[in-house]
């Protein structure tokens, strides 16, 4: 059996479970209320589906690694153990409804234990020929940072109906096809794997039944971060290829706080300041909304995979034009969005 099949049969093995799972999820109620103002959803839904996209999206990895010949290097097995870390202080979050501030404090310490055992970049490609190494207490807590932006970056996007866990299966393929390009197996087949399950899940989520929560948000986060960081270890002269495949997600958030700061807004106090959440303000579906930021993943990604197979200059290039356009693209939608009372105020 040759790789790409072995990959093609993790995304399988991963989605239909992930299906039957997300309705098991959906009977046992664990339900998301809109007892908050930022909430958008009319009725209680349930929610923590993204215990379901991580069961199944570990169970085909370790179906595929026993049924062949291949084995998960270290770094694949600690970011699968941070990211299950992270899930479950989603899951919590679903059920308690812990105190940000303990959120915080934990999702740090994930973050660390990733970051020491291995989860790490210490080397950056910036430009062919330059080629910065980090120490090693540098290269902890910028992985560090890293994984905390992603984590949160997710969390904040999932707002609408197939719209953070859509771009989330669409980089999981994009990174899945960029780590077979330059021979990490197991990273494809781990980000596959993912992609599947998340797959199986949005059967569920594009029309309203089951909510991924704060667990799946934290998952698919922590997950795509790690990885992330696997890639840039093994290929740090394609630095910016993981930065493109989330640049859906980080470019809403990073300017959306940086639009807050500059107004003398608390950053994290609650609001509707997000790009999807003007575009949802002024009368767009959840899935014209989820539909849009589809194809801006899809795009990215495309790139993203361009870059990685033809190297040298071409990924920063790539990832500077795209800031620039997606810079562009926020700005417009912001500023439409000031003009029409749609942005600034805060939720109580």
């Amino acid at each position: 059996m040759g790789e790409p099949i072995r990959i093609l049969l993790a995304f399988l093995l991963a989605a239909a479970p992930a299906v039957l799972l997300c309705r098991v999820m959906m009977s046992v109620r664990i339900m998301d209320a809109p007892t908050e103002a930022r909430k958008i959803q009319r009725h209680a839904v349930p929610t923590s589906g993204g215990l379901a996209v991580m069961i199944s999206a570990y169970l085909a990895t370790v179906a595929i690694t026993e049924l062949t010949d291949w084995n998960l290097d270290s770094v694949i097995l600690v970011t699968g153990a941070g990211a299950l870390g992270a899930m479950l202080l989603g899951f919590a979050d679903d059920i308690l409804n812990v105190r940000a501030t303990y959120r915080l404090v934990l999702v740090l310490a994930i973050t660390l234990g990733m970051a020491i055992f291995g989860a790490r970049v210490e080397a950056l490609g910036l430009w062919p020929g330059v080629m910065i190494q980090l120490p090693y207490v540098l290269a902890i807590m910028g992985s560090m940072l890293w994984l905390v932006v992603v984590i949160n970056a997710v969390n904040f996007m999932d707002g609408a109906n197939g719209l953070a866990m859509g771009m989330a299966l669409i980089a999981a393929l994009g990174l899945s096809v960029c780590a077979a390009f330059i021979g990490a197996w197991t990273l494809a087949l781990l980000a596959m794997a993912v992609a599947g399950g998340l797959a199986g899940f949005l059967v569920w989520n594009i029309s309203g039944k089951l909510f991924v929560g704060d667990a799946g948000a934290y998952f698919a986060g922590a997950i795509l971060g790690g990885l992330s960081l696997e890639f840039v270890r093994l290929r740090p002269d394609l630095l910016f290829v993981p930065p493109m495949l989330l640049l859906p997600f980080l470019s809403d958030v990073l300017m959306t706080l940086a639009w807050r700061s500059m107004h003398g807004k608390k950053l994290f106090a609650a609001h509707r300041d997000h790009t999807y959440q003007i575009a949802m303000k002024a009368g767009l579906h959840h899935w014209q909304v989820s539909l849009v930021h589809a194809f801006w993943a899809l795009n990215a990604a495309v790139f993203a995979v361009a870059a990685t197979i033809l190297g040298d200059q071409v990924p920063t290039i790539a990832f500077v034009l795209l800031t620039i356009v997606s810079v562009w693209i926020h700005w417009r939608v912001r500023r439409s969005g000031v003009a029409a009372g749609l942005v600034g105020a805060d939720i109580a």
